[in-house]
């Protein structure tokens, strides 16, 4: 048993963070199995197995995760030192996969991009709006972006299944403009440009993305702040642990 204010403090912050952790793990995986479960709604806006491949690993970190939180919770309960080295090499292991991660979101960027403009294009000039699938995703994304088409409203002329008497999907419209006028047209030339939504979708998640950047950056910084609190709580018990007379 750990002595010492110091180290019984560390003790019981570690277990709470690791609580978290372990709790971050279960949502995680949460969030990619629901995701997984309704990905024909979303697979039509990306080429290829994007979002399996997204979601895969999602999965796949939510299940790491909550190793990680169970080891240092029961590291931090028991005092099995075991259990917390192993815990700190997992976090180790985390910190070094999140800088590498992070450098690869800014490496591949553009490859996602073109993933995303080609899935989105090919949806709208072949299935759109013929499968409930390419429907729900196409009109989604762009009520949730105010957007049209994956370049612009444009996209539409080359559209094989929409309407030729109107000019962009209801979606399309700026909000408060009247739908009737604003689909007026032929396929991807509107009579009233004014009323649709210009943008690109795929310009436009980029750009929401960008506007949150130092949301996310902060988001971030917190994170790793988290992370290095643990390994020096977990050093500062497993050092307490080893100058105890009792076995580990």
């Amino acid at each position: 048993m750990v002595a010492g204010c110091g180290p019984k403090i560390a003790k019981l912050f570690l277990f709470i963070l690791n609580f978290c952790v372990w709790a971050a793990g279960i949502v995680l995986i949460s969030i990619g199995s629901w995701i997984t479960a309704r990905q024909q709604e979303y697979t039509d806006l990306f080429a290829e197995d994007t979002i399996l491949i997204v979601t895969g690993i999602t999965i796949g970190v939510g299940c790491f995760i909550f190793l990680v939180g169970f080891c240092g919770c029961c590291g931090a309960l028991k005092e099995g030192t075991f259990l917390l080295k192993l815990y700190f090499f997992f976090m180790v292991l985390i910190i070094l996969l999140e800088i590498t991660a992070g450098i690869l979101a800014f490496v591949f960027d553009d490859e996602l991009e073109a993933s995303m403009i080609e899935g989105m294009t090919y949806t709208i000039t072949n299935t759109y709006p013929t499968t409930d699938a390419s429907k729900e995703s196409v009109d989604g994304i762009q009520n949730s972006f105010d957007c049209c088409g994956a370049t612009g409203y444009a996209d539409y002329a080359n559209s094989l299944n929409f309407p030729s008497n109107l000019a962009v999907p209801e979606s399309c419209c700026v909000d408060g403009a009247s739908v009737s006028q604003c689909q007026t047209g032929t396929k991807g030339n509107p009579t009233f440009p004014t009323l649709v939504n210009s943008q690109g979708c795929v310009d436009a998640s980029i750009d929401d993305i960008q506007d949150n950047y130092l949301i996310i950056g902060a988001v971030c910084l917190a994170l790793l702040v988290f992370e290095i609190l643990t390994l020096v709580f977990t050093c500062c018990v497993i050092s307490e642990i080893g100058n105890q007379v009792e076995p580990f």
